[in-house]
C-alpha cells in the first residue's frame, strides 16, 4: 500500500486524516512499523522497548470482517520482533467498535486526555490511552 493509498483510505474513515506527505514522513522515520494489506493498514513507531500505533484504518466497505483484527495481529507480531515489551495508543472514546476491538485483543485502559481530538464539526473528543504488553 503506498503512501497516497493509505491518505486516501485513511480520509474516508477519519476525522483528521493525514495526507500523503505525513504518512511519507512517518513511513521514513527510524523505527516505523508498517503492516498492510489490501484493505486495511497499520501504522506505528517504535521508541525503545514501547511501539506505539499511531494509525490503523480498514477500508469502510470491508468492516467487519475481520481485517482490522488481522492488521492489529501482524502490527503487534512486528512490535514484538522489534523487541517491544508494550504497545501504546490513543482511540477517540466515541469510537465503541474500536475500543471493543482492542479491549477483545487484550489492550487494557490507561486513563484519559480530555479534548484531545478535533472533530470535523469543530467539536473536541476525548481520547482514550490503552497499552498491552506483548
Amino acid at each position: 500500500m503506498t503512501p497516497q493509498e493509505m491518505a486516501t483510505l485513511h480520509a474516508k474513515v477519519s476525522d483528521t486524516p493525514w495526507n500523503t506527505r505525513s504518512f511519507e514522513a512517518q513511513l521514513a522515520q527510524r523505527g516505523a512499523l508498517f503492516a498492510a494489506q489490501p484493505h486495511a493498514f497499520a501504522l506505528g513507531s517504535v521508541t525503545l522497548d514501547e511501539a506505539e500505533l499511531l494509525q490503523i484504518a480498514t477500508d469502510p466497505t470491508h468492516q467487519r470482517m475481520g481485517h482490522a483484527r488481522a492488521i492489529l495481529d501482524q502490527f503487534e507480531t512486528l512490535a514484538r520482533n522489534a523487541k517491544c515489551t508494550r504497545l501504546l495508543l490513543e482511540v477517540a472514546l466515541h469510537n465503541s467498535p474500536a475500543i471493543a476491538l482492542y479491549t477483545n485483543t487484550g489492550w487494557l485502559r490507561d486513563g484519559v486526555r480530555a479534548n484531545y481530538y478535533r472533530l470535523k464539526n469543530g467539536q473536541r473528543a476525548d481520547a482514550v490511552l490503552m497499552s498491552k504488553s506483548i
